[in-house]
């Protein structure tokens, strides 16, 4: 079983939120504020160490938490509904699925 938790744009944590509460939570972006002290909400995989945040401005970031390498992967142009893919897949701890995606690397 995966061990995983979300972070809502509150910063307010919840443990193994079932697919209903991270689709709730997701839908949070839209209402979310740019000036926010998080404008971002996040999945994270403590099992795995790998977290995926959503901005709502449409961005996805990938990045293993457990890693020295502090380049998260990014996508754009992410809907809701890819967003809750996303989620779900994380959640289910299908990391590799997930690398699958076409992520990118910021260049320096």
């Amino acid at each position: 079983m995966q061990l995983y938790h979300s972070t809502d744009c509150r910063g307010v944590s919840e443990v193994c939120p079932d697919k209903n509460r991270m689709r709730k939570i997701i839908e949070t972006l839209e209402h979310s504020e740019y000036d926010a002290d998080h404008p971002d909400i996040a999945l994270i995989n403590d099992t795995c160490g790998w977290s995926i945040s959503l901005y709502p401005s449409g961005i996805a970031t990938m990045e293993n938490l457990d890693a020295d390498d502090a380049n998260p992967l990014y996508m754009k142009n992410i809907s809701r509904s890819k967003a809750f893919d996303l989620w779900c897949r994380l959640a289910e701890g299908r990391i590799e699925a997930l690398l699958q995606l076409g992520w990118q690397k910021r260049t320096q």
